[in-house]
Formats: structure tokens, sequence, C-alpha cells
């Protein structure tokens, strides 16, 4: 109640009014003439009081009491109004537009302002769920934890790990100094109290898994049970109690705690799931408001000694989101450009500004390719390649320095930044490749097609140059595993560049001369990958490795004079070779593809199961090469998926380029189970490039000739009537 009331009680010479037995309404709700509502009977305040923010005055004390008819009152009418308003558009934006299936509740939007509005029966019986919610996460996490000797251990072995981890993922680049990530700046190996919060919990297990992930992790003597084992357990328990539990997505911790879990998972090799975790973070920092500008002050933290930045975190994640999706082929979470704001960039490096720079073009570029666009269209793709092309002239002469590791140690923080500067010239060059890779092998009439390929062939000389740098330095690093992707790519467009020119002789004139310096730079970075592979036992290298050299062996056959022809094969096995008639082949077990052959002198067409019937020699389809859009995409694969078997391809000869012949949809079925997306929780051993192979043949044909629309509907009514006819 008011303080007015209050005074009234306490004042002797006023008497109580008189009511009708069984009455219990306020003055507010009488002069309305609405019906006063209670929520219980031990509620002072009426809803439609508690609603209006209003004194809710019972008709047993003096009208004189309840609110004034004049005044305010109509603005705290249409303040609430407003406030209701955006109560029920936040909940049902929230039901319609969480990814991944995610229903937050509702109270994970309120405050603790909103709070104060509950009735004492309500909040008790919140605050009583929360309590069991939390005591349920605390017991079965420390239920996962290890021993307190191997505790003891694992908090000293991850001081440094932590400290860095946490100052990349949470803190702006100019904050990243000798003096901060010194050993003056390590943490306390603090064993954690028995009634820490859940969140910190999983904090510190986190930063446990991520050290037992690297290499240097794997080696930790004195641990009662093996690293992989207790790295695994430790992180289940923490994604399964804490990072993907709504009850604990309230503070900054736990948006942390998220992030740490996609640094883990890109370090294991498992980008789609690594994605997935950072769309949750970006979930559950827009429900925080750090999208916001400016940002709430009353974002709620745990840890009273937490010093992260919220706007760097948020910088972060949307920087994540964008460079794993634009490896994996996904669409972005946000088109968010407030990360340029001048507050922030004005106290930020080169490096810092460069980063977000970047970030923003990248979302310029996921935007193009998740629309239609023509080969002969270079508009786009030229005003994106100019603010490249600006940003890289306004950065420092010294920031394109080679990358240079002499002297440096590793686990400095000298080698932090220095690896920091070198991924960042990776992403940049990574996007050149993203941008001019759908113009790299188109033929004819486009001005850009030879810009766009020697744009490519550089960009990858570049990356090339600096995983060689890098790896040399350190072959042992878990934290690299971007900088790996984009080397796998890079490689890939440098030899499908080298093959084109053997059978496109414009392309030929300005790449025969580099054409051994290349082989020979392709040779040295397989020496790092195989090292890479002798030590960390990692199949994603080793895979990427096999898949180089063996185009490689291709390269340089066709460079005798062989030609060479690409197919798909139904059945099949993973990435390997075979020889048939004399002839060298390479099998790309490619998802929503199936499994592409590289073969000599075989006609571009894709051999049916012996069962059925080969498709009519005399049928001249149109069909083309991949779809412009991810919706063209989606809706195919997903017919696709319905079915069962993939009869019948038709090559359609002088038609488009020469190596990337489209199949045509005689005797369309459907894919082999080989040739399926894997699930989003797919990890390493099931999917060895996690899509980024998907996504590279995706934007390299991206370019070429498109669907025929009357085409694609009479395959969609021919493959309905087969459905229904079996």
């Amino acid at each position: 109640m008011s303080s007015a009331v209050t005074e009234f009680y306490a004042s002797e010479a006023i008497k109580r009014r008189k009511v009708r037995k069984g009455t219990r309404s306020c003055w507010e709700c009488k002069r309305r003439k609405i019906r006063c509502i209670f929520t219980s009977l031990e509620a002072a305040t009426c809803i439609g009081c508690q609603r209006r923010r209003a004194p809710c005055v019972t008709q047993e004390l003096p009208e004189e009491l309840a609110p004034e008819k004049k005044g305010n009152r109509h603005l705290s009418d249409r303040i609430a109004k407003v406030e209701d308003f955006m109560k029920a558009y936040l909940a049902s934006k929230d039901a319609a537009g969480q990814p991944f299936g995610q229903q937050t509740r509702h109270d994970t939007l309120t405050t603790q302002d909103q709070s104060s509005y509950l009735t004492p029966s309500r909040r008790r019986y919140r605050n009583e769920a929360d309590d069991h919610e939390t005591e349920t996460a605390r017991r079965h996490l420390w239920e996962a934890l290890p021993p307190e000797e191997d505790i003891k251990i694992l908090l000293q072995e991850s001081s440094i790990p932590a400290l860095y981890t946490e100052m990349v993922t949470t803190h702006p680049v100019s904050q990243l100094t000798r003096f901060s990530l010194g050993p003056a700046a390590y943490p306390r190996p603090e064993l954690p109290d028995k009634d820490a919060h859940p969140v910190m919990l999983a904090k510190m297990m986190l930063f446990f898994a991520i050290t037992l992930e690297s290499p240097t992790g794997k080696n930790i003597v004195g641990l009662s049970q093996p690293a992989v084992e207790m790295r695994h357990r430790l992180v289940a328990a923490a994604t399964r109690w804490v990072t993907t539990n709504p009850e604990m997505h309230k503070s900054l911790d736990c948006l942390i705690c998220i992030m740490l879990e996609g640094v883990y998972e890109i370090n294991s090799g498992n980008l789609r799931i690594s994605w997935a975790a950072h769309r949750r973070a970006m979930t559950v920092a827009q429900l925080l408001g750090l999208h916001r500008s400016p940002m709430p002050n009353n974002i709620q933290r745990i840890d009273p000694k937490l010093n992260s930045d919220p706007e760097a975190l948020w910088f972060r994640i949307v920087h994540m989101d964008r460079y794993l999706s634009l490896l994996l082929g996904l669409p972005q979470g946000t088109t968010d450009t407030n990360i340029l704001s001048h507050s922030v960039m004005q106290n930020e490096p080169p490096l810092g500004v460069f980063e977000r720079n970047l970030t923003v073009i990248a979302s310029r570029i996921l935007e193009r390719n998740e629309s239609p666009f023509a080969a002969s269209d270079f508009t786009t793709t030229a005003a994106i390649d100019f603010e490249l092309l600006a940003l890289s002239k306004s950065m420092p002469a010294s920031f394109w320095r080679p990358a240079f590791f002499h002297k440096l140690t590793l686990g400095a923080p000298d080698t932090l930044i220095e690896s920091l500067r070198l991924s960042a010239q990776v992403y940049y060059y990574g996007l050149l490749i993203q941008l001019h890779l759908p113009y790299m092998l188109t033929t004819g009439g486009n001005t850009g097609q030879g810009y766009s390929k020697l744009t490519c062939v550089n960009a990858s000389r570049e990356i090339m140059t600096r995983f060689i740098a890098h790896r040399t330095f350190n072959p042992v690093s878990s934290c690299s595993r971007p900088v790996d992707f984009f080397a796998l790519l890079a490689g890939m467009t440098l030899l499908l560049a080298l093959l084109d020119a053997h059978h496109n002789p414009e392309a030929a004139s300005f790449l025969a001369h580099q054409r051994f310096s290349d082989r020979a730079m392709l040779d040295q970075a397989l020496e790092r990958m195989d090292v890479i592979t002798d030590v960390n036992k990692d199949p994603v290298t080793e895979k990427s490795a096999a898949l180089i050299r063996r185009l490689m062996e291709i390269e340089a056959d066709a460079a005798e004079g062989n030609s060479y022809t690409t197919k798909s094969v139904i059945g099949g096995v993973d990435m390997g070779e075979s020889s048939r008639d004399g002839r060298v082949d390479l099998l790309l077990h490619i998802p929503y593809l199936g499994v592409i052959e590289i073969s000599r002198r075989g006609p571009v067409s894709r051999e049916p199961p012996p069962q059925r019937e080969q498709a009519d020699d005399n049928d001249n389809s149109p069909f083309t090469f991949p779809p412009h859009s991810p919706a063209d995409e989606q809706m195919l694969s997903h017919l696709a998926v319905s079915s069962q078997t993939l009869n019948g391809y038709l090559s359609t000869p002088g038609f488009g380029h020469p190596m990337l012949q489209r199949p045509s949809q005689d005797h369309v079925s459907g894919p082999s189970q080989e040739a399926a997306h894997p699930a989003m929780t797919a990890d390493v051993n099931d999917w060895t490039f996690q899509g980024v192979d998907v996504a590279f043949f995706d934007g390299l044909m991206r370019g070429m000739p498109g669907i025929d629309p009357a085409l694609e509907q009479q395959w969609i009514e021919e493959h309905t009537h087969m459905e229904d006819d079996g």
C-alpha cells in the first residue's frame, strides 16, 4: 500500500467505513465500474491497480485516499497500456522466432524491477521453483566433476587457456595487452565452494574441457581418469544443466558459458555444433538486451568480479556467427551494424577496427548469397570488393607484414596477439574467395570473370602462406580450426583454377609461370598437415591432406594433356580412388550432391543403379548446375530426401563450363543415403568436413546458369505421380 494508506492506519482520529459483508473492492475499480479481482486472498493489490501502477485503496478507507481523478492519471493509464503491449509483443515474437525450438519462458524477459510487482505468494512460489532448479543443476554438476585432486591439477593447468579464451571472447581488442595477458592476470587456482552457483561451476568445467581438448592438455599427468573421457563428461554436464537450460539464461555469466561451449566445439572440429551454440548465444544475448544501443545497465552478473564487456561479447557473438555461416553455407542470425558505432571504434586499435569492418562486410556477402543473382550481374560483387579494397588501404603498412613468429614462444602474450593478426588476415582473404568464387569458373560475357579468377588464386596463395607459417611454428594448436578450414578451401580453389587452366587457354596465360611455385607451396602445406595428423591424430587434417594430395595428382596428370570430367555416381564410398579401364578416379563424398567422381575421358553423366535403365541418349535437358538461392536448394533437397534412389543424369555437352556439368532430372527419385545431409549435431566422425565442402561447391557453382523453372515444375509433377503410383 502507499504511504498515504500507512499514515491513515496510524491515525486514531479516522475510523474505518462500514462496507457490505463480502465486499472486497477498491475505489478505483468502483469508479471505473469494473470487477475488482485479486490474484489470491493474501494479495494487497488488485489486478487492475497493479496493471495501472496505481495505489489500491479498499472501500473500507475514505475515498480521499484513492488516486486523483485528474492530473497524470490518464498518462499512467497510457504508460500501462504501452507496457502491456510491449510484453505481449515480446512474448509473441519469442514464440514465433526462437531458433532451434527453444521457447524461453516469459520470466526470462522480466527485470528485477518488474518482479517487484509480483504478490508475496507468487514471488515466494517462483523463488522456490528457482531454488529447486538451481539445487538440482548444482547436484548434477558436482557429480560430473572429477575428484578433488584432479580439480586442483586442472585449475593449475587451465589458468593460461582460461585467461586467453575469456579475454579474446569477452573483451575488446584494445584490452588485449601484454599486461592483461601476463602472469599477473592469471586466475588464482581456488577450489569452488560447495554452494557455488551452477553457472560458475559450468564455466569452470568448460575451461577444464577446453584445456583437456588442447594437445598440451592431453599430456597432463596425475589425472585419475583419461582426458578424453573426462572432458566429454564435463561438457555433457555443463551443456545439459546450464548452457541449454532456459532457467539459467538470465545472466552475463551464463552467456559466456554458451560462448565457451562454442569455443570447445570449434576447437574439436565440430563446426556445425559450434554454429548452433553461437546461434543460441545470440538468442540469449538478445533476450538480455545486448543487441540494443545503448545497452541496458541492469544486466545480471552472478560473479561480482566479472569485468567482461557486454558490447565486446555481443560483437564476438556476431563475428563468430557470420564466420561460421560463411564456412558452412548457412544463413546469418542478424544483420546488426551497431558494432561499427563511433563510440566503440574510436577506442579500438587497427586490428579491432579491421575485425569489425570484416564482420560487417561478411554480412553483405551472406546477404548476396541468400538472394538469387545471375552470373552476368557483377554489380553487388564489385561493390563489396571495393569495400574490402578500401578497408585494406586504410590499415597501416605494418599490419600487412608477413606472419612473424621468430623469437616468440608458445603461450606468450605476444604470440597470441600475432596469431590474432594472422587469423584476421586469413579471414580477409577468405572473404575474397567467398565473394569471387561464383565467378571463378564462369565463361562468356562476364567482364569480371578474369578478375574474379585472379583474385581467388591470389587470395588462396596468401592463405596457404600464412597457414604454413603458423603451423610450422605451432603444429599442435587446436585453436586454429577456422584457419585450417580456410586453408582447405584455399587449396581446393587453387587446384581447381589450375585444372581450369588446362581447359581454358585464357586462364592458362596468367597461371602458367606460377604453376610450379603453387604446387611447391601446396606440397609444403601438405607436409604441415601430415605433422598435425601425426601429432594430434586429427581426422579433419588427415582428410584435408588426402583430398588436396589427390587433386594435385589429377592436376599433374591433366597438365600432361589428359582430359578430365566430373560426374556423380550412386552408391560409392567416402573420398577415395579407383581404377577402371586404365582411368584414375577421385571419389568425393559430398552431402546433397552424392558421390562426385573426377575421371579421365568419362562422359559427363551420373551412372544409374544396375536395376534401372539408362536415360535416353536423345534427351537434351537444359537443366544445369545447382539452384541460385537457398530456398531452391532446400526445396529440391527436401524432395530428393523424400524418395529412395537417384537414377539417371544427362550430360549437356558444350553448355556452361566443361568441368562442372550439372546432372539432369530424368528418372529422379532421390539421393542415396550416403548423400543425405547430416544432422545439426553431427560430429567430426560423422562428417569430416562438417559442410565446408558443400558450402564450397555451392558457392563455386552459384554463378553458373540456373534452373529452368518449367523443367523444375515438370520434374516435381512426375516425381509426385511416381510416388502416388508406387
